[in-house]
């Protein structure tokens, strides 16, 4: 395995004071270096953008002082202060609101099938018409993916899981094309062994060997986007981008150079609305040709020769590549790709490759090199050199949209659903809203309905059975056994479909990701993150919806930890048993009594959670990096 002699700085011979943590709500600064004891996480932040050099804003904090919420590269992101403490910052100034210098450019129609100026590498001989293919459909996460998942394929879809792991998987069969199959891929930042998400999405290329990628790009904030765009292409793989939203950054004074785009990476690029169902006709056409002719990206090498560090890593890639290449071909992994995880230290990779010992030293050996000459570390060298090829591809083909009237309303109601005076109390009444429609009004509706619809079905049945003079045994296990048994269990699932409706409208919304946001350092004291709170208080309602709704938290150690805490929450349908025992024992104060089983419920969760945070799951709080 490759050792990681990481230096904790960014840049070398750096030192500052100031931390991010520290920044004052306003005010912006840059990055000076990122240091972190766990690699992979300190590999995660850079690959979030945050990355020497970069400005970032200070936009808020939570409204019990941790995490908190920055700006950078068009997007907004949050962190715990225990990881923000470890970013230093130089240049701290008010915020910075000179416009940025957009790239000249024209507009110019984009070209039809087979005329685009990019170069891709077609293969020698085309898959034949109407031969099964196969697509993986890629992308971050909120720009746009499933609706685009469901454009390409309409009801054409079922849901299961990846091998392994409790991660979702989508397939379908796009339209009008019954033999192209499309795979929805999780939504992910990188190509790196962080998160469960982003290990299958990656496994799924390289061991599914899908014909080609559709990757969904963000045409609001393409920089981020395009930093999982360049490692896609480095998988070698067919491959088209789908540049979506293009309705929005027109309709705020945007525009991008499609052409020039093509031609700078190599892949074509189709520009779409998922959300209008615009231009999905001309993606499915490219991404349909792409496959049948092997056309894989023009473009691999993102590190200039000549570029700031004198080419140190552009050396240093190009010589692990050469040292590899046998054994990248055995193990069916793009040598360009092998090569920029050895440099990353990815273990996975490591360990398929089969390197021996003098190989092993060896690359090591030309990293340190090229450390040594760059003046800073292998992770940040990486993340510099894509960041600086997106920085000039985006200075040349896109002039940035004006803010948009969405998202100024959306910082506007953050005010209020983020606030340090006002979260708390909106959070309790959008769920108290939420329960109430789920079990006072549009669920308990439904389940009534269901209900007499199964009272007549079971009437219908006992009756049945009586003409039929079947014996009184038979027809009771039948009535009251089968029939009964059943419909008591079904009764709950006007509920349980209600609740994931309302559940789904707060996630698509962005709401779910503001919860978790504000009640972290609450969870994090009992081993949990924000992502926990919304399940658990779901469990309040029905303990059943409750453990369903943890497959969406992107953490295994948070996934386990909470199904195993929700049964402690006490759900409606403990009420009525609560209800018949406190009336039983404590006539007199009968409702007090009820309350004290609902506290001691949550007392003994969190004793619970105290307990397994220092056994079964003994360890660090799963850190809390995420984009709003």
């Amino acid at each position: 395995m490759v050792n990681i002699n990481a230096t904790p700085c960014g840049r070398r011979g750096r030192n500052t004071d100031v931390k991010l943590d520290t920044l004052e709500i306003g005010k912006d600064a840059v990055v000076a270096s990122v240091a972190s004891d766990d690699q992979a996480l300190r590999q995660h932040i850079l690959d979030m953008g945050l990355t020497p050099g970069t400005e970032v804003t200070m936009m808020k904090y939570a409204p019990m002082g941790d995490p908190l919420e920055i700006r950078l590269r068009g997007y907004e992101l949050t962190l715990r202060k225990d990881d923000a403490a470890r970013i230093e910052l130089v240049g701290i100034h008010d915020t910075d609101t000179s416009p940025r210098v957009n790239a000249a450019i024209g507009t110019t129609e984009h070209p039809a099938l087979g005329e685009g100026t990019y170069s891709p590498r077609a293969a020698k001989t085309a898959v034949p018409e109407g031969a099964p293919l196969h697509f993986a459909l890629a992308g971050n996460q909120n720009c746009g993916k499933t609706t685009l998942f469901n454009q390409l394929t309409g009801s054409n879809q079922h849901v299961g899981n990846f091998p392994g792991v409790t991660v979702d998987r989508k397939d379908g069969t796009v339209r009008n094309h019954p033999e192209a199959s499309v795979t929805d891929l999780p939504g992910i930042y990188s190509l790196s062994p962080y998160t469960g998400e982003e290990i299958v999405s990656r496994q799924f290329i390289l061991d599914e060997h899908p014909d080609a990628i559709i990757d969904i790009i963000d045409a609001t904030n393409i920089e981020r986007n395009l930093y999982l765009t360049l490692q896609l292409m480095e998988l070698d793989c067919p491959m088209v981008i789908a540049l979506n939203m293009m309705d929005e950054v027109t309709s705020n004074g945007g525009a991008v150079d499609v052409n020039l785009l093509e031609s700078l990476l190599g892949v074509p690029v189709v520009p779409i609305s998922a959300a209008r169902n615009e231009g999905i006709g001309e993606l499915v056409d490219h991404a349909l040709h792409v496959a049948r002719f092997r056309e894989r990206p023009g473009r691999l090498d993102f590190c200039a020769p000549d570029g700031p560090d004198g080419g140190a890593l552009h050396r240093c890639i190009h010589g692990i590549a050469n040292l590899i290449e046998d054994h990248a071909v055995t193990a069916r992994i793009p040598v360009r790709f092998a090569a920029t995880k050895l440099v990353e230290g990815d273990e996975l990779v490591t360990e398929a490759l089969h390197l021996d010992r003098n190989e092993l030293d060896a690359i090591e050996h030309i990293i340190t090199q090229m450390e040594d000459e760059a003046g800073t570390d292998r992770l940040s060298a990486l993340a510099d050199m894509r960041f600086s090829f997106i920085g000039d591809v985006c200075g040349r083909c896109v002039v940035k949209p004006h803010e948009s009237r969405e998202h100024v309303r959306s910082v506007k109601i953050d005010r209020i659903l983020t606030g340090r005076y006002t979260a708390i109390p909106a959070f309790l009444a959008i769920m108290g809203l939420v329960f109430w429609l789920t079990f006072g009004v549009i669920g308990a509706a439904l389940q009534g309905l269901l209900e007499d619809g199964i009272a007549a079905i079971i009437a219908s049945a006992d009756a049945g059975l009586k003409a039929f003079g079947t014996n009184d045994v038979v027809r009771s296990l039948a009535v009251d056994g089968v029939l009964t048994g059943v419909g008591s269990v079904l009764t709950f699932l006007p509920i349980i479909v209600v609740l994931f409706l309302f559940l789904s409208i707060l996630e698509d919304s962005g709401y779910m990701a503001r919860v978790a946001f504000v009640m972290d350092k609450v969870l994090r004291r009992f081993g949990l993150s924000g992502r926990s709170f919304v399940p658990m208080l779901v469990g309040f309602g029905c303990t059943v919806p409750a453990i369903m709704s943890t497959r969406t938290l992107p953490s295994e150690h948070d996934r386990k930890m909470t199904v195993m805490l929700t049964p402690f929450m006490s759900c409606s349908a403990k009420l009525p048993v609560y209800g018949l025992l406190c009336g039983a024992f404590f006539p007199q104060a009968t409702v007090p009594a009820m309350v004290s089983l609902y506290l001691i419920g949550i007392a003994v969760g969190c004793i619970a959670a105290l307990v397994l945070n220092r056994t079964a799951f003994k360890g660090d709080p799963v850190p809390f990096i995420m984009e709003l």
